[in-house]
């Protein structure tokens, strides 16, 4: 039998990898604490146990005790669906303190269900503890500012919006890049629809000098490159698969909104909860008449609300004093030379008697 912890509908993906290998699935209820769930996951009995980390808010340290307690006590193999969290994020870090071997990271779930057999088929090796100790010092010498945006909704431009902080970074001198961690298939549409520069081996398509990389099972080599910030797109709040965990991890938290009728209620949603308090808010298509009332409708979040600029084109840079107050970032870039003309330049000639 395979148990998963959490909501049915973000872990009915496992139901085909069950049936072909013979077991049964069975489901427990997802909670904010594990600790509302203990008595009902010890019903159930089994080999494997998945837990979706995404559900819980609790502290990692305890999160990661209390899972590992609960596989010995059980003798399950304890599987950890993490779908777009980074390899170096705290949570994970201390579950492979714990001693926990196997996760599923991608958010794509037919990569998934391939990652969950290789799980169940013990292929993923015990790391030597040398490897352990490399991981802590990867954590203590973490490369790059990091930066979440993710929609309100569908069509919200949140990715526009991440393609322009990139852009905006870049003008500024510093190396950015785009890392999707969704499942829209925005960048690998891009490598075979226009002219790009492929990297099959980390998922990276250059396009329009904006490197941008799709594989998140590559997450942990693409966060060794030498970026000054990683900007992640999220997609959207209210899809299945969005990592509100992975997110809040993130140095800089971004939400996309909008004010229109249909996007008002996911927006109201978002500034409501108060799982999420530290982020920023930036408002989508909003005309000028209509800024002074929203931000009276943010109350208190409206030291924390931005509006952004209309932009045509994803990746040509629209100057946005929003970025300017949202990362008011040091200007590094170094000053164009001036062109040179084909021609010298005529020397003046002296005036007699000078």
């Amino acid at each position: 039998m395979i148990v998963f912890v959490g909501a049915e509908d973000r872990g009915y993906w496992v139901r085909e990898t069950a049936q072909i290998r013979g077991e049964e699935l069975e489901f427990v209820e997802s909670s904010m604490t594990i600790q509302e769930q203990i008595n009902e996951i010890l019903r159930h009995s089994g080999d494997y146990i998945i837990f979706d980390i995404e559900q819980y808010v609790d502290n990692a340290e305890a999160l990661a005790e209390e899972i590992m307690q609960i596989g010995r006590a059980k003798s399950w193999t304890v599987v950890i669906y993490a779908p777009g969290y980074d390899r170096e994020s705290r949570i994970v870090q201390q579950l492979m303190y714990q001693g926990i071997r196997y996760f599923v990271y991608s958010g794509n779930f037919a990569e998934a269900r391939e990652e969950l057999e290789r799980c169940l088929n013990g292929y993923y090796r015990e790391p030597k503890e040398e490897e352990l100790q490399e991981v802590a010092k990867r954590e203590e010498a973490k490369n790059g500012i990091r930066i979440g945006v993710a929609g309100a909704c569908h069509r919200m431009g949140t990715t526009t919006f991440a393609l322009q902080l990139v852009k905006y970074l870049q003008l500024k001198g510093y190396k950015a890049c785009y890392v999707e961690v969704n499942a829209t298939g925005f960048v690998e549409q891009h490598e075979r629809t226009f002219n790009t520069v492929h990297d099959t081996y980390l998922g990276k398509v250059t396009f329009e000098n904006v490197e941008m990389y799709y594989r998140q099972e590559k997450l942990l080599d693409v966060l060794k490159q030498e970026y000054d910030y990683f900007v992640y797109d999220f997609g959207t709040y209210m899809d299945t698969d969005f990592s509100k965990t992975s997110f809040l991890e993130k140095d800089v938290r971004i939400f996309v909104v909008g004010s229109k009728a249909s996007e008002m209620s996911y927006t109201n949603e978002l500034i409501r909860n108060e799982y999420y308090t530290d982020v920023n808010y930036v408002f989508n298509f909003i005309s000028e008449k209509e800024k002074p009332e929203l931000l009276e409708y943010m109350e208190e979040k409206a030291a924390q609300t931005y509006f952004t600029v209309s932009t045509p084109d994803q990746f040509e840079y629209v100057p946005n004093e929003a970025f300017e107050k949202l990362l008011p970032v040091e200007d590094i870039s170094e000053p164009e030379e001036e062109p040179r003309g084909f021609f010298r330049k005529k020397k003046g000639k002296k005036k007699r008697g000078k």
